[in-house]
């Protein structure tokens, strides 16, 4: 048997709305990226849902809307992806990379905190959702990463590309009113739902939300659905402002609004799944457990990432390799940014080092979980995983 680490579940209406985009003959944004935003906003409970072709493009939307550029220097978590960096130098910035908690590998207020007060010249910071929890951004007692920011009027960048449909502590949906600039979402292929590539930037900004309206498509100020559908002077438009092209198409908006209809039984299929790979592998020798949440409504559960201990009987690239050799893919999320080569040279890396990164690199395995997984492909890798630390590595799992 083989089990993917990801396998999309497009068995709801994907199909019907396609076609309906196709005979319409509108493919690019129009009507369906419209009804998609519209949705996803009141899903989130926000005022704006901007919707892009990336969340790398919303992550830059969000950044040259929150006043990124030459001489800025941004706050970048170094477990993540390369892209949450990446756009900081896109707008002539500088990346500073800062360590992350050792147990979820996000950012901490106290982390924050403490680099903040080293680095006072910080301009804005990107707090990275990390695998479907969210970074506690508010606390009743002012002392959250956008408290912290708030006090010494730094813009907050939210990454959330691993946190639909994750909730704060409070209950509030990550992408609602917590004061940041933008929170940016992922689309991709083995995100949570999907619209193939694709991305959706939430504010409560009116004026955050009309800049990058125009940014997303050349800083032109009227888009082509509005210049060919509205009476009078439809070829008449602006450049304002020297854009990009981040615009997503209606074809992929439809994928995204079948989607979104299943959301809630996507979310409801991972509990399952995580909590069935906890009681499987509760245990086990050798192995660290994600925590549990105390709310699991909370948590998109976006990954299920494990740990082996240094001491166990195969290290993370044994297991790996084993679970490989018996067809269950995996992967590693992620392998921090300051041991990579770009990053290395490029970001202000931190004399102290990065203790927690380091110690959740070391021995971290995400396992496959998504909501199509059958119970035989659920117990095809737990007897795998299981099989690498009892020893019997030559044994193929059932």
């Amino acid at each position: 048997m083989n089990v993917p680490f990801f396998r999309i579940d497009a068995g709801g209406n994907e199909l019907e709305y396609i076609r309906e985009v196709l005979e319409s003959g509108w493919l690019t944004s129009g009507s369906r990226v419209q009804a998609f935003e519209e949705a996803f906003a009141a899903c989130v409970s926000a005022k704006h849902a901007i919707a892009v072709n990336s969340c790398t493009a919303g992550l830059h939307l969000g950044c040259e809307a929150a006043g990124v550029g030459p001489g800025s220097e941004v706050l970048v978590p170094s477990v993540t992806f390369t892209a949450t960096a990446e756009i900081v130098e896109y707008l002539g910035g500088r990346v500073r990379l800062v360590d992350v908690d050792s147990d979820t590998a996000m950012l901490t207020p106290e982390i924050l905190a403490d680099a903040l007060d080293r680095h006072p010249h910080v301009t804005a910071v990107i707090p990275v959702h990390f695998g479907g929890s969210a970074c506690k951004m508010r606390a009743p007692d002012s002392t959250g990463i956008m408290d912290l920011c708030d006090a010494r009027g730094i813009a907050v960048i939210e990454d959330a590309a691993h946190a639909f449909p994750t909730r704060h502590e409070d209950g509030t949906p990550v992408g609602s009113a917590v004061g940041s600039t933008a929170c940016c979402f992922s689309f991709y292929a083995n995100k949570t739902m999907t619209t193939g590539e694709g991305g959706m930037v939430t504010t409560d900004d009116d004026d955050v939300a009309d800049r990058m309206r125009r940014m997303r498509l050349h800083g032109i100020d009227r888009n082509a659905w509005d210049r060919h559908h509205r009476v009078g002077a439809k070829w008449q438009y602006d450049v304002v402002a020297a854009g990009y092209k981040y615009n997503l198409t209606d074809i992929a908006a439809a994928i995204g609004i079948a989607q979104l209809e299943r959301h809630q039984a996507f979310h409801r299929r991972r509990i399952d799944l995580a909590d069935r790979y906890r009681e499987r592998l509760e245990g086990v020798d050798g192995i660290k457990m994600p925590p549990a949440s105390e709310n699991p409504e909370n948590d998109a559960l976006h990954l299920f990432v494990i740990h082996v201990d240094r001491d166990a009987n195969i290290d993370r690239n044994g297991l790996i390799d084993h679970l490989n050799a018996n067809g269950v893919g995996t992967s590693v999320h992620y392998r921090p940014l300051h041991t990579m080569t770009y990053w290395r040279k490029s970001a202000i890396l931190d004399p102290k080092g990065y203790e927690g990164a380091d110690r959740w690199f070391e021995g971290c395995v995400s396992l496959p979980l998504f909501p199509s997984m059958t119970e035989a492909e659920f117990e095809h890798v737990s007897n795998a995983v299981i099989g690498a630390f009892s020893g019997d590595l030559n044994t193929m799992a059932t």
